[in-house]
């Protein structure tokens, strides 16, 4: 079986909460247990409008997404909770209130975050957990919906037994009277609104039973001294290699890495052949392996930091060989066994994520980088050895590794015996975070079948109460209130219009929200064995509302668009006064449809079959509620 065809009923239910719940998940795995094929499949196969991001620009390059700074164009920092005098933040640390109202956002990207339904975070257990609360806050905020993460669902992957999040000692004891640690976990948004556990199981890249023990044990703390020693067998400090290729040295340190590789590369006779890579258009993320000038002679160990992306699949991220020839610009790689390899150069792109005129969100290509896919290989460190897989490593343990680094190291060796140890590996070395072992709960396979029930029942209610939101009139009123001609124009009568108006969605919004929370109360009650109390509660909801909308919103709009305009200004402000009207007028529409949807007692059977239904005439809904627009303002 490949490693991309995935056995693992997990996998498969998983991708179910993605595509017909709106449940927030975090995914983990151990390392090798097929994570990353699972969000390829996700982005291949869902329906979901979404976006990918990570907290580094390898993680990033990684998932073919941007990161997370890059896409909420966070400064760089750390982020304090709550309310506090800017005097009192020491610096390199912004509040977070003060952070989101700093932002400015274009059109497009408001328009793309309020379009998203699904926001993945790969790599999440190196992200800190004031990234997450800001996070939380923007999209709270340019989303108007005060919902975790503004109601978008979440999928957080990652493995919190490897690299932990990295914060400055200075700011740490700053943040720590916030926070009790950096983990993502420990965000105020998670702790109140905690995401729901799944864990692959399944190991593709190690086969050895014994091997795949001792690996889980070192996760859990609970290496015994028999499995200890098995590991200390492959002690080996005086290991000289004596093939042809020798076994790749995985250390803590980048400078370790670096001297290693120069020095070795030093010491081969002949010319230094330098590979100067080619950058396209905007390549910020630099979050890639490959080296903007790569150095190379003849005999160097190298090892490739891309997968063969050919039918033949001659390499993968992560194979070791050694550079034969280097003859007028063609490379050749030999391998024990194999043919050489005339080596080519490979692209690396960099995305932004754009919205197009029809509310798809997709990647665009920004910028790319060429390279031959290959670096220095007689050393690495452990943070650049994550995502590779190795026949054999040497592993340095003795300098000071932070808890988690052990363990990735040992788990990039395929198995037991590819691997010798420079030091021997003690359990102090081998220690697992308390806070990981404490949070880390992840739900048991026969639980989640009833869990995707009861997710299904909550994501079929959201969107029926998705109909009911005003965030699209909200969006209206604001893009009027900010409209810099009619602010100059300094027109008393429209600004007391808009006061007035925006005062009453207040009102009114405060009101829906008390709706909501009643609504999801009688849910969590009964389910849908009380879905004929939910439907009258909401048929009662679309009676109140479209009335008050009518009243409050809707009049007055039409009374300012039957004032003649005497120039262009007041044509401007009638033209927006007509979008507003078109706004109020599409959700009384989408307010007696959603009104409607629960008419028919649902069974547990047709859950699926109903979102599927829904999620495509929602879509329909909305582009003839845009086509309508474009006809009614030809009218004025």
């Amino acid at each position: 079986m490949s490693h991309h065809e995935l056995p693992n009923t997990i996998a498969d239910q998983v991708f179910e909460f993605i595509e017909y719940t709106n449940q927030s998940i975090f995914l983990t795995g151990k390392a090798g247990t097929g994570k990353t094929t699972l969000l390829k499949r996700i982005k291949n196969n869902s329906s979901k409008k979404m976006v990918v991001v990570a907290p580094t620009g390898v993680a990033a390059m990684n998932a073919k997404g941007t990161t997370i700074n890059s896409f909420f164009q966070l400064p760089p920092g750390s982020f304090f909770p709550g309310d506090i005098n800017l005097q009192n933040l020491q610096a390199g640390i912004s509040s977070i209130q003060s952070t989101v109202s700093g932002l400015s956002y274009s059109k497009d990207k408001l328009k793309l975050f309020n379009e998203l339904e699904l926001l993945v975070i790969d790599e999440v257990s190196m992200v800190r957990c004031d990234v997450l609360d800001v996070v939380d806050a923007v999209l709270r905020s340019v989303r108007k919906n005060n919902l975790p993460f503004g109601g978008l669902q979440l999928l957080l992957i990652g493995d919190l037994y490897q690299l932990p999040p990295v914060s400055k000692q200075e700011e740490w004891a700053f943040l720590s009277k916030a926070y009790p640690s950096p983990y993502f976990f420990d965000s105020l948004v998670i702790r109140r609104h905690p995401v729901l556990q799944l864990e692959l199981t399944t190991v593709f890249r190690q086969t050895e039973e014994v091997f795949i023990k001792i690996l889980n044990d070192i996760r859990n703390n609970q290496i015994d001294e028999e499995g200890l020693s098995l590991l200390n067998e492959r002690y080996d400090p005086a290991f000289k290699g004596q093939n042809d290729i020798n076994p790749i040295i995985i250390t803590s340190h980048n400078a370790e890495a670096n001297l290693i590789n120069k020095e070795k590369l030093a010491e081969l006779s002949g010319e230094i052949y330098t590979a100067n890579a080619e950058i396209n258009g905007e390549f910020k993320d630099l979050g890639i392996q490959a080296e903007t000038e790569l150095q190379l002679k003849v005999g160097a160990q190298v090892m490739f930091i891309k997968n063969d992306t050919g039918e033949n699949r001659k390499f993968y991220n992560g194979k070791i060989g050694k550079i034969k020839s280097i003859d007028q610009g063609e490379i050749y790689v030999a391998f024990p066994d194999e043919e050489p390899l005339l080596l080519e150069k490979s692209a690396w792109q960099s995305f932004e994520y754009k919205i197009g005129d029809d509310d798809v969100i997709a990647q665009q290509q920004v910028g790319e980088f060429s390279q031959y896919p290959i670096k220095l290989a007689w050393a690495v460190t452990i943070h650049k050895s994550q995502g590779l897989t190795f026949d054999h490593a040497v592993i340095d343990a003795g300098k000071s590794f932070v808890a988690g680094q052990v363990y990735v190291a040992l788990s990039r060796v395929r198995t037991l015996n590819g691997l010798i140890l420079k030091s021997k590996i003690n359990k102090d070395s081998l220690r697992s975070n308390r806070e990981v072992l404490t949070y880390l709960q992840p739900v048991q396979t026969e639980a989640l079948t009833e869990l995707i029930v009861k997710a299904k029942e909550r994501f079929i209610l959201q969107m029926v109460l998705d109909r009911f939101s005003f965030r699209n009139i909200a969006h209206e009123l604001d893009l009027m209130d900010n409209d810099a001609t009619i602010s100059q124009a300094n027109i008393p009568l429209l600004k007391a219009q808009l006061l007035e108006l925006q005062t009453a969605l207040h009102t009114l919004t405060q009101l829906l929200d008390k709706f909501l929370v009643q609504v999801r109360q009688l849910h969590e009650q009964n389910g849908f064995e009380g879905q004929q109390a939910i439907q009258l509660r909401i048929e009662s909801a679309k009676d109140y509302f479209t009335k008050e909308l009518t009243i409050k919103l809707l009049n007055p709009a039409l009374k300012m668009i039957r004032v003649k305009p005497k120039n262009k200004i007041q044509q401007q402000v009638q033209h927006q006064f007509q979008k507003l009207r078109q706004q109020i007028e599409n959700k009384i529409t989408l307010m007696h449809i959603g009104s409607g949807l629960l008419k028919e007692p649902l069974k547990t059977m047709d859950y699926t079959d109903w979102i599927t239904k829904h999620r495509k005439q929602q879509v329909v809904v909305q582009d003839s509620a845009s086509a309508q627009q474009v006809v009614r303002l030809e009218l004025f």
